[in-house]
């Protein structure tokens, strides 16, 4: 298989260092990582994706691995990472196939929302519609209690807690999902300077009292699917609940078995899924 191309774009505010894989004038997808991975989350996809024919690229998103770290939390807000991957798109030469998982889908349904111009497609892994997501933390105990977590994430100095024992909690989170080559790698990514504040600070940002800080309703009219691994422990499956109210296009594949961990452990679907979408 070819290499990944590591390179890095400079934006307005932050520079990101991206992966590229597959020819250079194949239609761009871009895929969007969540917490707390990065760029090589998305590998196994991206090597589907350019065997056929794809331009697969994956950000280490701002805070994260070896890309920029701004110090604020509110550098971290919603509209500033939405921001990011506007400029992003504009920089690949868009529009794009947009895929995210877990906080890289958050990001992506409010891109879709507010820059429906820049997608030709958007795939969802895992990763609750703000709307449905403080909907069900407000009426679901069991999301609540699944995503208690978050508790501790905005808490001040918790980067201890996830960097304690060669980062025992974060290799705990994976449920042996990853190969130890993997798990090499992704201890490398959480052993950059500030990456670990970097990532919580996307929940510090945009959680006040446990639910997501969206004010406003982000309705989507992009081609829309979403895939969720049924045995996420994370974030269940109420989030799909409701979400035809604020998507017009909408394809749900839920997938028994898989948890949140989907893009691992079932590639060759979510791929397939993402070329489905492809105009």
């Amino acid at each position: 298989p070819q290499a990944v191309q590591i390179s890095s774009v400079q934006l307005a505010e932050v520079r990101l260092d991206v992966a590229c894989l597959g020819p250079a004038d194949g239609p761009t997808v871009l895929l969007l990582h969540g917490f707390p991975e990065f760029w090589m989350g998305w590998l196994p996809v991206m090597e589907l994706l350019a065997a056929q024919g794809y331009r697969a690229v994956a950000p280490d998103q701002r805070g994260y691995n070896t890309s920029e770290k701004p110090t604020a939390v509110a550098d971290y807000a919603l509209d500033v990472l939405v921001a990011d991957v506007d400029a992003l798109i504009d920089a690949l030469g868009g529009p794009v196939v947009l895929v995210g998982h877990d906080w890289g889908g958050g990001v992506a349904w409010a891109v879709a929302a507010d820059h429906p111009e820049q997608l030709d497609a958007l795939v969802i892994a895992n990763a609750p519609h703000m709307n449905t997501f403080k909907r069900e933390l407000e009426e679901n105990p069991e999301q609540e209690e699944a995503f208690s977590y978050v508790d501790l994430f905005v808490q001040p100095g918790s980067e201890a807690v996830l960097l304690a024992n060669d980062f025992a909690v974060l290799r705990g989170m994976f449920e042996e999902v990853l190969t130890d080559d993997e798990e090499e790698a992704y201890v490398a990514a959480w052993g950059q300077e500030r990456a670990i504040e970097g990532g919580l600070n996307w929940y510090r940002a945009n959680f006040v009292d446990g639910l997501p800080a969206v004010d406003r309703d982000l309705v989507v009219d992009v081609p829309t699917t979403v895939l969720w691994g049924m045995d996420d422990t994370a974030l269940l499956p109420g989030n799909l609940a409701g979400l035809d109210d604020y998507v017009s296009d909408l394809r749900v594949v839920e997938v028994p078995g898989a948890t949140h961990w989907i893009a691992h452990e079932v590639p060759a679907q979510v791929a397939e899924e993402i070329v489905a979408r492809v105009p």
